[in-house]
């Protein structure tokens, strides 16, 4: 099959940080990331189902790591060659359509009992991400058994797989990742009535998400987000923000809504919430 594939590779991964340095994106001209002819992943038991991918999105965390913009201290729970690609809609061998939900926790990893976290349902906080049956990743899309949505074909647990409804179009079901994290956090137990205020930082596409969520689950007295671009202001404020700043005028902001004086970085006691996106 065809893949994107990212080996590990230092002199190449250096080249990537410089690039990209020098011009933003440059660094998959010349990184570790290279399209290839490749096996098709093996099913790791039979509890595992091969997937072929419609439609695959390229999240922050995937441009960060062909760009060299990566941080080392992911290493640990990534291995190697993997091909990245979470955020997937993709047709099952035995009819219909699905989303990935890409985290590889202690039930695809065939860990019995699992930890406290998974246990619990927290399996985002899975502490077994290096254990069981599957080599070393944190998530589908960055380890080397399981493939990743930038390829023609990958393998998924049976507990990561969700069916998509026959009315939900290719392009919304691959955004159904990234909003299931804006749900999640904004979903959170924090208080019995709403907050007064609500910060969402950042208005790419996980922000935008969270304004979305934190509108429709919080329903917050008025909710505060950072927005860099023009269009990204326009989407926030269509997605349910009452106020839209620059990122650098974010306490200043928070300052004049609270009706608190600034101090140090604090912004402000009237921010009850403060999502950095």
């Amino acid at each position: 099959m065809r893949a994107l594939r990212f080996s590990r590779s230092i002199p190449r991964y250096a080249a990537a940080a410089v690039a990209g340095r020098v011009v933003p994106g440059f660094g998959a001209r010349v990184g570790p990331l290279q399209l290839a002819e490749v096996d098709e992943p093996e099913l790791p038991g039979p509890d595992w189902r091969r997937i072929r991918p419609r439609l695959a999105g390229i999240c922050g965390s995937d441009l960060s790591t062909i760009d060299g913009k990566s941080s080392r201290y992911f290493e640990p729970i990534v291995s190697f060659p993997f091909i990245p690609g979470h955020e997937i809609v993709a047709d099952a061998e035995d009819g219909g359509r699905v989303v990935v939900e890409p985290v590889l926790n202690c039930f695809p990893r065939g860990i019995d009992p699992p930890c406290s976290f998974c246990a619990a349902g927290l399996t985002g906080s899975c502490q077994n991400l290096r254990l069981g049956r599957l080599e070393p990743g944190l998530q589908t899309g960055y380890c080397a058994d399981t493939g990743g949505g930038w390829s023609t074909a990958l393998v998924a647990h049976e507990s990561q797989l969700h069916p998509v409804p026959d009315d939900m179009t290719d392009e919304a079901a691959v955004m159904v990742e990234p909003a299931a994290c804006a749900v999640h956090a904004a979903r959170r137990p924090v208080a019995a009535e709403p907050p007064s205020s609500v910060v969402v930082l950042g208005a790419g596409t996980v922000g935008l998400c969270t304004i979305a969520a934190v509108r429709r689950h919080l329903r917050p007295e008025t909710l505060v987000a950072s927005a860099k671009h023009p269009e990204q202001r326009k989407l926030a404020v269509e997605l349910g923000a009452d106020i839209v700043v620059e990122p650098g005028e974010v306490r200043r902001a928070v300052r004049r809504l609270s009706r608190s004086p600034m101090v140090g970085d604090s912004v402000g006691d009237g921010a009850q919430l403060v999502f950095d996106c």
